[in-house]
């Protein structure tokens, strides 16, 4: 009977314990300890100290969350948030927990200068992690069943591994998966795979498995990190305007410093900054960094539907750390502009956000920014109309463009157009679209004169149908050509298949490269793009050119990859932005050179008063194999 007794107790004590409610950032408030020397404000934790890492911790105990991550800069306390993970599990909720860091010799140093001081200076953790051993500190313990990179504690362990070890990664089943800097590590380990796929396949078993993935980012486009974020539920930690009260991310681009520069006795750029002010987007109005650190804060979600997938992920950049001064922060910038390595480390580390490679933008913000009232649908200068419509499985995406002398061109409208392209219906709404007479404040309207429809992907056909029935109203079917350099945006006329029509065949590589290099034209003139604000409740209203469309014509930058021993360049897309934009402006662009407008006449035409007609003689394409005959057109301006 007491042996039954004895043992009914232990099974009450142990095995039939309900999952503890504590939450991580109340375990490291309760029982975690910084250690002198490695932390900069050494003593008990406090996570007051910095709020942004309360959520980050929790998430890993909120019901239904199974990933959870963090893309940041440098310094934002990522390490302590971990190790209070490891910590919190360890002490209350037993389980086998693994931290992957991107070698086997990081993991190891890792494991000495961060688990094995925690472990010392927290109390509750010296005691269970101690449970087998007197010396957790040191490489293996008197029993052998501690090691630098394996530690045992009553109910689990602790596994330490790099993501280029394949054997450390298929270790027994694990509950708890940390992954830190994830974008430091090797696409294989060895032969077996993705790193974190391999370990996350050992946590299949739990149904109350959580992973945790860290990093500061690194290349834009060929970020994990990024790709990670963007399927969670992008919680940015955002500030309130003191003034406007409206929530807004610190991003260096809204920075404004006042700095001396020169140069030292070896010709080095040394930046002086003598005060940094945040100026809101909303409002116009300026604070200093002390006036932000008071304002209200909190995580603002991009995209809330990822609860239901079980993801949650956060971003931090370094104006949110309370180690790290703005002034330091862009003095770092200023001096490392016009230096690619350097300005990847400080977007990377201190801004958090992944490096745009040459061929992309830094920002697509500049672009918001830099949209104006037109007062009417066209703004004076515009001379000529293209069109541009983009095929998608169920949708149509279109975008009106203006031209002026010097090929400046304006932004019209962009839009979607909801359906599957084998729908009639889809097409009749695309001709209210293209049809319409578009006008000056003055009464005076333009047509469009020509638009390029993309005959790519699974409607190919009813690309051709259309095209075909509206012929006379220039609207012709495009294909394009990536990936082989030398190809010229207008590249050569063919036919589509199966039809007396032609088809039109561009260098879409060579069209991106042209876009991209007007994007980077500040000043007003020929080739400048103009952008428009939304105006009143009005057909103006919803232009379509909001963040989703500057992001996406930014999306792609240039990667030189190796191919068949030859170094290339390629047009490579930013992982979770839609290009459909990029593209419909390569197409207006093709559309405007095949046009070759005499910009003279028509502006004498449309400064008349638009009575007299325009012919628009297409402009001569070089023949390739096959002859094609082009009819030349006329194309009205009312």
């Amino acid at each position: 009977m007491k042996s039954a007794s004895k043992l009914w107790y232990i099974i009450t004590q142990t095995g039939l314990k309900p999952t503890p409610k504590t939450s991580v950032s109340e375990w490291a408030d309760e029982y975690r300890m910084l250690s002198k020397g490695i932390s900069a404000e050494p003593g008990r934790w406090k996570t007051s100290r910095a709020p942004y890492q309360k959520e980050m911790m929790d998430a890993f105990t909120q019901q239904g969350i199974h990933k959870v991550v963090v893309k940041s800069a440098s310094q934002i306390g990522k390490s302590d948030i971990m190790n209070n993970v490891i910590g919190r599990y360890a002490h209350l909720d037993p389980s086998t927990i693994m931290m992957i860091q991107p070698t086997v010799d990081l993991a190891q140093d890792y494991s000495k200068s961060r688990i094995s001081p925690m472990i010392t200076d927290t109390p509750v953790l010296g005691k269970i992690f101690n449970a087998n051993s007197k010396d957790t500190s040191t490489a293996k313990t008197r029993d052998g069943s501690n090691t630098i990179l394996s530690k045992l504690f009553p109910g689990g362990r602790l596994i330490m591994t790099g993501a280029n070890s394949p054997a450390g990664l298929a270790s027994r089943p694990i509950r708890v998966l940390l992954a830190d800097e994830v974008d430091r590590f090797p696409d294989s380990a060895g032969t077996e795979g993705d790193p974190v796929d391999l370990a996350a396949k050992r946590m299949t078993t739990f149904w109350n498995n959580v992973m945790g993935l860290f990093s500061t980012p690194t290349n834009e486009g060929s970020s994990r990190i990024d790709v990670e974020y963007i399927a969670g539920t992008q919680e940015e930690w955002q500030h309130a305007c003191p003034n406007c009260d409206e929530y807004h991310l610190l991003r260096h681009i809204d920075m404004i410093c006042d700095y001396t520069e020169h140069k030292d006795a070896k010709g080095r750029k040394v930046v002086v900054v003598n005060d940094v002010k945040w100026r809101c987007p909303d409002c116009g109005m300026e604070f200093s960094e002390i006036e932000m650190r008071r304002s209200h804060q909190k995580y603002i979600s991009k995209n809330p539907a990822a609860l239901q997938n079980g993801t949650r992920s956060f971003f931090v950049n370094g104006f949110t750390s309370p180690w790290l001064k703005w002034e330091t922060i862009m003095r770092e910038w200023l001096e490392a502009k016009g230096d690619p390595a350097r300005e990847k480390v400080v977007m990377n580390t201190r801004f958090g956000e992944s490096y745009a490679q040459t061929g992309a933008f830094e920002d697509y913000q500049q672009f918001l920014k830099r949209r104006e009232a037109y007062g009417a649908e066209l703004p004076d200068g515009v001379l000529l109309l293209t069109a541009a419509v983009d095929t998608q499985d169920n949708r149509l995406e279109y975008e009106i463009t203006g031209w002026g002398q010097g090929e400046e061109s304006w932004g019209i409208r962009k839009g979607v157009i909801l359906g599957k392209p084998d729908n009639q219906a889809t097409w009749d709404e695309l001709d209210s679209i293209l049809d319409r007479t578009y006008r000056f404040s003055n009464g005076i309207g333009l047509n469009i004169v020509r638009t390029f429809i993309d005959s790519g992907g699974h409607y190919t056909s009813n690309v051709y149908e259309y095209c075909t029935k509206n012929f006379r109203k220039q609207r012709f079917a495009i294909k394009g050509y990536s990936g082989t350099p030398g190809i010229p945006l207008n590249y050569k006329i063919g036919k589509a298949s199966g039809t007396n029509i032609p088809l039109v065949m561009l260098g879409v590589d060579d069209g991106k490269q042209q876009v991209m290099n007007r994007l980077a034209i500040e000043e007003i003139g020929a080739k400048y793009f103009h952008y428009p604000l939304d105006e009143g409740e009005t057909v103006l209203s919803n232009r379509g050119y909001d963040e989703i469309y500057f992001k996406g014509i930014i999306s792609e930058h240039k990667k030189r990859v190796k191919k068949n021993g030859i170094i290339r360049e390629i047009w490579e897309p930013t992982a979770g932005v839609r290009n459909e934009p990029l593209d419909l402006r390569v197409y207006n662009l093709a559309c405007v050179k095949s046009i070759n407008p005499n910009w003279d006449q028509l502006e004498d035409v449309v400064r008349n008063g638009g009575t007299k007609a325009v012919e628009i003689r297409p402009k001569k394409v070089t023949k390739h194999k096959k002859s094609t005959r082009r009819a030349s057109s006329s194309a009205s301006i009312y």
